[in-house]
């Protein structure tokens, strides 16, 4: 954004202090000095008591509220609270199926129903959020539905019941994936948002794999209910922190929608191109090639975890005699190398998706070949998986900021949240297919062959990675496209402040004028 065009808003002693233009400071000032704008009389009229609108009061901890690290932290633990909500039961599972005599077959049930509720929800919160302009209160309210609905497992003594309560919990999931990525997106710049979004992500993956292994823990340590008020208090954590979060661009696009006749007027009048409004379909964006990789990329990582979840207890109990709680330690090689998700994301930003992804994932699929060698001690088996655990962590973050570009390629500012939506539903049916395939192979041929096939899968996606996802480039007109955008609601929200201001005058012109 060039200097000269545009001001940035600046903040002193709780007072918010919108700069203008050049050519336009003269007309606020003489707004607030008392003088008519050119279109209610010119400087033959009387002059009027003087206009502050410069003059905005901020609100309590305005800027701790809006600051990018809350927004970062507030997300990351909506992300962990939701995954750790399904992986945190998995381990007690199986004794609240015996407790009301059912089988295994009930317990698979129970598990799937939690994606059928993200995936059929996930549009819909996509669509309502798009159309509400804010995300933080649609987020709030899934986040409580995940309450009440961790609540009533906790307490349900049926089956049905039990079945309601996961499939709502799904339902909540979806909210938040989808909302709080796109509350990602409206909150950062193109060429930070890699960097952030794998910050956030830190909490999908130690949710994801820390789930199991606390829930196992919290239960033998301090009894079966002892999961769900972990999961319960993280819930309410949230939704405090987003109780108090301000978003900044939902005001501002409210107050664009709000006055986007007169803008429009405005604009003609100079003799600036309007650009008119575009609409882009959820089937347009899915057959987008950049977005067809995203999604390809986002089922891979799905498919890589959840393939290990029910198949690699079982080889370490076969092959070691290992117990519950060690196996669960074990899946913690999974969650130490989140770490290098913001990493990814840096690089993401910097030189684009392409070539990370696919190194990210040749790499994962070489450790898969590693892990399925046989008669490997367990400390080769642990740092594999760490290996595995990095590889997979590098996958997400530029996927986000991919997807991001997709949406702002097409034109249609009112779609981030239904691009998200696709993800969350990409990465939902990367969950349930992969313990599906991953189980049937591992009793039929073996653990040996389960990492095989995954690393087969792995690499028959790399060529469309490296045809379709975006490279260094196309992140660079990424980001001139965000900030050419950034300058165009700024120098909007500048009007907005010009047209309530000669509103403003022109009724007190007209109060002067009837005394």
């Amino acid at each position: 954004m060039q200097p000269d065009a545009l001001n940035a808003v600046k903040s002193t002693s709780g007072t918010t202090f919108i700069a203008t233009t050049p050519d336009d400071a003269s007309s606020l000032n003489s707004i607030e000095k008392g003088g008519s704008p050119s279109a209610f009389g010119g400087a033959n009229h009387p002059q009027k008591p003087s206009i502050d609108i410069t003059h905005v009061k901020t609100p309590f901890l305005y800027g701790l509220r809006t600051h990018k690290y809350f927004i970062t932290v507030t997300i990351l633990l909506a992300l962990f609270t939701d995954m750790v909500t399904y992986g945190i039961i998995i381990p007690i599972m199986p004794s609240i199926i015996e407790e009301i005599h059912g089988d295994s077959t009930l317990t698979g049930i129970l598990v799937a129903v939690y994606a059928v509720g993200i995936m059929s929800s996930s549009p819909i919160f996509g669509i309502v959020s798009d159309k509400m302009a804010s995300r933080r209160l649609p987020m709030m309210i899934g986040l409580t539905g995940l309450l009440i609905a961790t609540i009533i497992f906790m307490l349900a003594k049926v089956y049905w019941l039990l079945i309601i309560a996961r499939f709502f919990q799904g339902v909540s999931g979806g909210a938040v994936w989808t909302l709080g990525l796109a509350l990602m997106t409206d909150s950062f710049a193109a060429n930070e948002m890699g960097v952030q979004m794998g910050k956030a992500l830190i909490g999908h993956t130690m949710g994801l794999l820390g789930g199991p292994p606390i829930g196992g823990l919290l239960h033998d340590a301090f009894g079966a209910k002892a999961p769900f008020y972990f999961s319960i208090s993280f819930a309410l954590l949230v939704i405090a922190c987003l109780s108090i979060l301000i978003e900044v661009r939902a005001k501002d696009e409210l107050e664009i929608r709000r006055y986007e006749v007169e803008l429009r007027e405005r604009a003609l009048a100079k003799g600036l191109e309007v650009e008119e409004p575009r609409q882009t379909s959820v089937m347009k964006l899915i057959t987008t090639k950049r977005m067809i990789a995203a999604m390809a990329v986002t089922a891979l990582e799905a498919f890589d975890l959840s393939s290990l979840e029910p198949t690699l207890p079982y080889y370490l109990r076969d092959r070691f005699g290992m117990t519950e709680g060690r196996i669960g330690l074990v899946f913690i090689a999974f969650t130490f190398p989140t770490i290098v998700s913001p990493l990814a994301g840096w690089l993401s930003d910097r030189y684009g998706a392409k070539y990370l992804c696919s190194s990210a994932v040749f790499v994962c699929g070489c450790l898969m070949l590693v892990l399925s060698i046989e008669n490997k001690p367990l400390w080769g088996i642990i740092l594999t998986l760490v290996g595995i655990g990095l590889a997979t962590s590098s996958f997400i973050a530029p996927i986000l900021g991919e997807i991001s570009a997709v949406v702002r390629r097409s034109g249609d500012k009112a779609a981030y949240a239904r691009a998200f939506a696709i993800f969350n539903i990409t990465f939902s049916f990367g969950m349930v297919i992969g313990p599906i395939i991953a189980g049937v192979i591992y009793e039929r041929h073996g653990f040996k062959w389960n990492c095989i096939m995954t690393a087969c899968i792995l690499f028959s996606f790399l060529p469309l990675m490296l045809l379709w996802m975006g490279d260094r480039k196309a992140k660079m007109e990424d980001i001139e496209m965000y900030e050419r955008e950034a300058e165009e609601r700024q120098r909007m929200l500048h009007e907005i402040e010009l047209i309530k201001a000669e509103k403003r005058a022109a009724e007190e012109f007209h109060a002067d004028t009837l005394v």
